[in-house]
């Protein structure tokens, strides 16, 4: 068992190097500091729940690309060749985003087909895709559905899975049917763990517990779920991604991590057999 293997050892992270993506990023915009109005005109109105949607996400992602929200939240209600016109945009003396909008015809979704697939059947991925043939087509719904299907793959170690969704249109009849054609890439497998900085037989110890891990399919929940094992912090939100770096070998097909130990500092084993970080002499 990895637990008894590793004695219950527990080292904390500020004896970390931190990486380049030590701590989370927030996402800046110019419209996340004012609140900027948004009209929409259009012969099929948003609802409430639709109009607030589209001002969060405004004030999220920046009003510069407001123009795509509006045309995915009308494609979510099946107006796939949604047109949307900005008539205005924020200015000093006038704070708010108008826009003209022709929903067009609203479709309905006729097929999904998948292609080039050879690690699940088509059955598999279909099931993946939240909407029935014969719905509306709602493009948040698809775009799930794909997202779920590269979950799905990078859990076997696919991690270059890539689906290119082709809509197939008819006008006449508004019905929409997808062939999404599957580039499954090779499969990775995890490879070499490098540690440094570490006491000779704490490195061992951690070493012979990823030899569990050295060349089964790669998985990056499986890489957190062994980090989140053998370290803590005392700081909130600190995830593996913060504290190690891993490198993807197109040539092996494999991936490797790496921990970076401060060299300045050496380590004792404390109480209930934690790694406490202990200042050099």
């Amino acid at each position: 068992m990895l637990g008894r293997t590793l004695l219950g050892i527990t080292l904390l992270l500020p004896v970390l190097r931190p990486t380049a993506n030590a701590l989370p990023q927030s996402r800046e915009s110019a419209s996340n500091e004012v609140n900027i109005d948004v009209v929409v005109h259009s012969p099929v109105p948003l609802t409430l729940t639709e109009r607030r949607k589209l001002k969060a996400r405004i004030r999220e992602f920046g009003w510069d690309t407001a123009e795509e929200i509006l045309r995915e939240l009308y494609q979510d209600k099946g107006y796939f060749k949604a047109d949307v016109v900005s008539i205005r945009t924020p200015t000093i003396n006038a704070n708010a985003l108008v826009f003209q909008v022709s929903p067009g015809k609203q479709y309905h979704l006729v097929r999904v087909s998948w292609r080039g697939n050879t690690v699940f059947s088509e059955s598999e991925l279909a099931k993946l895709i939240p909407i029935e043939p014969g719905e509306l087509f709602n493009r948040t719904k698809i775009a799930e559905g794909l997202n779920a299907a590269r979950k799905l793959y990078e859990s076997r170690g696919y991690i270059n899975f890539t689906p290119v969704p082709t809509p197939e249109m008819d006008d006449e009849a508004a019905t929409l049917a997808f062939d999404i054609d599957v580039d499954e890439g090779r499969q990775f497998r995890f490879g070499e763990l490098d540690v440094e900085g570490m006491e000779e037989a704490h490195r061992e110890i951690l070493l012979s517990a990823w030899q569990q891990l050295r060349s089964r399919p790669y998985n990056r929940e499986d890489a957190d779920t062994f980090f989140n094992r053998f370290f803590r912090s005392p700081l909130p939100n600190i995830k593996p991604e913060n504290y190690t770096t891993f490198k993807i070998d197109e040539y092996n097909h494999s991936v490797n991590y790496s921990l970076r130990f401060e060299p300045s500092l050496r380590y004792r084993v404390g109480q209930n057999s934690r790694l406490e970080p202990v200042e050099s002499p």
